[in-house]
């Protein structure tokens, strides 16, 4: 059934009176901006990320309307790269809109769909089963005002392959948001393709399996029981550290320690309020501010493709590591190591971190605190759900660096509050040290017994073209970077650096 056709034309197909779609698809699809579309909302534009699902309700066109917005996962990436929460978050959709007519599955036509996205559409779409593609509906937002009678099938051949091969998928069912159409007139099409599909059916709904929604629905309360417990336990820690604190230091030295593409360079700009461009750091970079009436120095340091043992990491990048530490005399204060709470923590990538923070030294932990970046999208409700919800591998990493986290908001980087917290933990865990953090004497280059057994076979993503856009995509879609094409080049060249290390 091709995209636009009308009704009439075909089967006839009993007019809904109530009408329930979930909406799905990966990070700024538009999926807000077709639920508004559906609902006749005068703003369509992307709006702020979904996090967590979400239920809205109306009456369109004579039917009683309810739309589920979920979550989305990072464009390009596998299921397991996908944080685990996202996964119960997806299957809680249908507490909030029990036996849907429909899936709407929301593409943007507006950018390249490749294999490598087809693989991450169907493990995503696949964690409610196979039957889903029975009750899918892809949904392609498009706007373009010079092709204001582009036709549906001509903009589909366009988009390549893949995307043809997904819409065969869901047995043809597509449907074409063109902003610049009559949206009334396109909304009724979408209707009448979902009581096409209903009716193909026989007026059932989709139904998914009980066990796995349960099993999933008890993890989920088990996250939020545990989460809530790590929370009260670290707020009561908090309280009576606080009360100690009866001296601010008058200038604190921190050093920025993370994966390639994590956001430390938004965290100095958050600290420190100023607005460096963002690019991949190759060498150490020292920038200082005042916060609070107190001198903040940052050393932000070059970082390491995810999962990459210190053997894979270029030589270059582990002496600008190493040299960190000795950039700001007599020490540094704190380690920030920088995280993403929006993807998974696999235990490939805790042997990665590990390694590479002990470059500072073994003992870096006493002064480490984790900073989870990007906390606006972030799609849990606390960051102690991510944790809790992640498992072993970030748990066992927080409990080394002494339960000691921080989330920043980039949505909120004039609340001052948020950074005023995080000098509050890097003083009040300064004052627990009897000492500042200094380079180990050792000898020269990486010594083997710091690795951990296994930590080499870990059958890392190749580190490829298709490896630097992944992460060049999911970076793009939340950081405005200036030149991406110059930004890809370098990364590229450090892969290949990587590679003839």
């Amino acid at each position: 059934m091709e995209a636009g056709e009308d009704c009439d034309r075909h089967d006839n197909c009993t007019v809904l009176p109530e009408i329930k779609a979930i909406i799905i698809g990966s990070k700024a699809e538009y999926k807000r901006s077709a639920a508004k579309t559906i609902f006749g909302e005068k703003d369509c534009k992307i709006d702020e990320e979904i996090v967590k699902s979400e239920k809205k309700e109306a009456t369109v066109q004579n039917r009683a309307v309810t739309l589920v917005m979920t979550p989305g996962w990072w464009k390009s990436f596998t299921l397991a790269e996908s944080a685990k929460y996202l996964k119960m978050e997806i299957v809680h959709s249908l507490e909030l809109c029990p036996s849907p007519h429909a899936f709407l599955l929301v593409i943007n036509l507006h950018k390249s769909f490749t294999n490598m996205h087809l693989n991450s559409v169907v493990e995503h779409m696949e964690i409610l089963g196979e039957q889903i593609w029975n009750h899918t509906i892809v949904l392609l937002m498009y706007d373009n005002k010079d092709q204001r009678d582009a036709d549906s099938k001509q903009l589909i051949r366009k988009a390549g392959e893949e995307l043809n091969m997904l819409i065969q998928k869901c047995r043809n069912r597509v449907h074409v948001f063109n902003y610049t159409d009559s949206k009334g007139i396109n909304v009724e099409k979408l209707f009448h393709e979902i009581e096409r599909l209903v009716a193909g059916h026989e007026g059932q709904c989709f139904k998914i399996d009980r066990k796995l929604f349960e099993d999933m629905e008890e993890k989920r309360r088990n996250v939020k029981k545990c989460a809530e417990e790590r929370e009260i336990q670290i707020k009561t820690k908090m309280t009576a550290l606080k009360e100690c604190l009866t001296e601010e230091f008058k200038e604190l030295r921190i050093v920025l320690m993370g994966g390639n593409i994590v956001g430390k360079t938004s965290v100095v700009n958050t600290i420190l309020k100023i607005k460096e461009e963002k690019s991949v750091t190759k060498k150490c970079v020292i920038r200082e501010g005042m916060v609070d009436k107190r001198k903040v120095i940052l050393i932000d340091t070059p970082g390491w493709w995810p999962y990459a043992s210190v053997l894979e990491t270029s030589e270059s990048v582990i002496q600008e590591i190493k040299s960190s530490v000795t950039k700001c005399s007599p020490g540094p204060h704190a380690v920030l190591l920088v995280l993403q709470p929006g993807v998974a923590f696999t235990e490939a990538q805790r042997r990665s971190v590990k390694e590479h923070m002990e470059l500072l030294s073994r003992n870096v932990w006493k002064y480490c605190i984790v900073v989870f970046t990007r906390g606006d999208w972030m799609v849990t409700n606390t960051i102690e759900e991510h944790i809790e919800s992640e498992g072993e591998a970030l748990q066992g990493l927080i409990n080394k660096c002494g339960n000691r986290y921080h989330v920043l908001n980039y949505m909120k980087q004039n609340d001052r509050e948020q950074v005023r917290e995080l000098m509050e933990k890097v003083e009040m865990m300064a004052r627990g040290n009897a000492d500042l953090l200094t380079p180990e004497e050792t000898d020269s280059g990486w010594e083997s017994d710091q690795l951990e057994r296994g930590s080499i076979n870990l059958d890392p993503p190749q580190m490829c073209k298709d490896y630097v856009t992944k992460w060049l995509e999911n970076t793009e879609i939340v950081s405005n970077y200036g030149n991406l094409s110059e930004l890809s080049t370098d990364m590229s060249d450090d892969v290949t650096l990587n590679q003839d290390h």
